[in-house]
């Protein structure tokens, strides 16, 4: 059952039309709405807590009650309906067509800012820094819509999942005080998907660079996952900027590339599934 659910929060979250999107979003932030609510005399890790325990509590519940029924054929169901919440309720447009438009609507003939003030500033180097905050945004957008909430999903249930995906909407929509909070939680949750993302873009991508690049740091707990999986992201797929090409065109084959080393990673964590579904006595 694990594999058809994993397909199927793959569908959602790749093929979701727009409008049921929007319609996916609304128990979230009617939830976080309500949370907020809650008495500010509550500490900000109590209120926290009970944003995310709630409703995995209530899940809980529900699946364990229909398997002590013996109905387990319909804890499909419910695991179903939350994980095309959790894999369809995703940021549009994503980082990639943001960083596109932008890309397409600039006009690149006028002179670099940095360039006015630093002479070292080459146009190259330009646009590596343009692929660079680029290459960032997507990867931490793949890690938490994509990667993190599939792994705790396959490792912990549904419950799990839907406990993530609140944590990444309580970041997005948490007041300024509670943002430190908030984040250092989800850098937690994020600590054992980034590296095995990074050991996925190894294995999906040019894997002795990569693995020179991650090997003295997957575990060490204090090394910053987001820079890893950047880091592991950039060996993996080594971009050579066109200088021939129109800027926006050749971004736009780098990011082409990007796509495809995260769409191979996520085949490497299918197959990965799927082998541990059909091995005898799993």
């Amino acid at each position: 059952m694990s594999l058809l659910l994993a397909l199927l929060a793959l569908a959602a979250y790749f093929a979701l039309p727009l409008e049921w999107r929007q319609a996916v979003a609304k128990p979230g932030s009617h939830w976080l709405g309500w949370c907020s609510q809650l008495p500010k005399s509550l500490s900000a890790g109590i209120r926290l807590s009970l944003t995310l325990l709630i409703p995995m509590v209530v899940l809980a519940v529900c699946l364990q009650a229909l398997k002590e029924l013996g109905l387990s054929l319909l804890i499909f169901v419910p695991s179903a309906l939350v994980l095309l919440v959790i894999f369809g309720d995703i940021a549009q447009p994503s980082a990639a067509a943001k960083h596109l438009e932008n890309w397409k609507q600039r006009p690149w003939a006028t002179p670099i800012p940095d360039a006015e003030q630093n002479d070292w500033v080459t146009p190259d180097l330009a646009l590596s820094a343009e692929l660079g905050e680029a290459r960032k945004d997507m990867l931490r957008e793949s890690l938490q819509q994509l990667f993190s909430p599939l792994f705790w999903f396959l490792l912990a249930t549904p419950v799990a999942a839907l406990g993530y995906y609140f944590l990444r909407l309580a970041e997005r929509e948490s007041e300024a005080e509670n943002q430190d909070l908030v984040s250092h939680w989800l850098t937690l949750a994020d600590w054992i998907p980034t590296r095995l993302l990074a050991l996925s873009f190894a294995l999906a991508g040019n894997f002795t660079a990569t693995w020179v690049v991650i090997r003295e740091r997957l575990l060490k707990p204090d090394a910053p996952g987001h820079e890893l999986i950047d880091e592991a992201a950039e060996a993996a797929e080594p971009v050579d900027l066109d200088s021939h090409v129109e800027p926006s065109v050749a971004l736009s084959e780098a990011m082409t590339g990007l796509q495809a080393l995260l769409q191979r990673a996520l085949i490497v964590w299918m197959v990965m599934l799927a082998l541990h579904t059909l091995w005898p006595g799993a």
